[in-house]
């Protein structure tokens, strides 16, 4: 309950902060789609381990459209489990807006509309005896 109340202050804060006029801040189609809500109900399948869905029922992210440092927004990441080690960070899209790269090298394949998110990526291998961790993970996501 604690992470919920905390992810929806910052989300809050977060939409506050991207709440700037489209011609201003140069928003296009794709961001204000991908900014619009948060983005949660994951649906979430792994190469080795199959469905993992169950691990992921508290799982939401948000982005926001608040460019700086050659990013275009901010994100933030509420029970990213293995998939998703960052909680927060600076994300932009590639030049033809199929990848969104996040500010941790982490390049995330998407597939984007108003009702759906997909984020195809892979998480690499930890050095050390953390097993599970890793893989091709698959999120479908819908607004929240």
């Amino acid at each position: 309950m604690k992470n919920i109340l905390k992810f929806a202050a910052l989300l809050i804060l977060f939409q506050l902060n991207a709440c700037k006029d489209d011609n201003e801040s140069g928003t296009n189609a794709n961001t204000r789609m991908l900014t619009a809500s948060p983005w949660g109900n994951a649906q979430v399948t792994h190469t080795t381990d199959g469905d993992l869905s169950d691990q992921y029922t508290d799982f939401a992210i948000a982005f926001t459209d608040n460019s700086s440092d050659g990013f275009d927004g901010t994100f933030i990441v509420s029970n990213g489990s293995y998939a998703f080690s960052e909680n927060t960070g600076q994300w932009k899209f590639n030049d033809d807006f199929t990848q969104i790269i996040l500010d941790s090298e982490k390049v995330m394949d998407i597939q984007l509309d108003e009702d759906h998110l997909k984020l195809d990526f892979t998480v690499p291998t930890p050095g050390g005896r953390l097993a599970g961790v890793s893989g091709h993970f698959t999120f479908d996501l819908q607004p929240l």
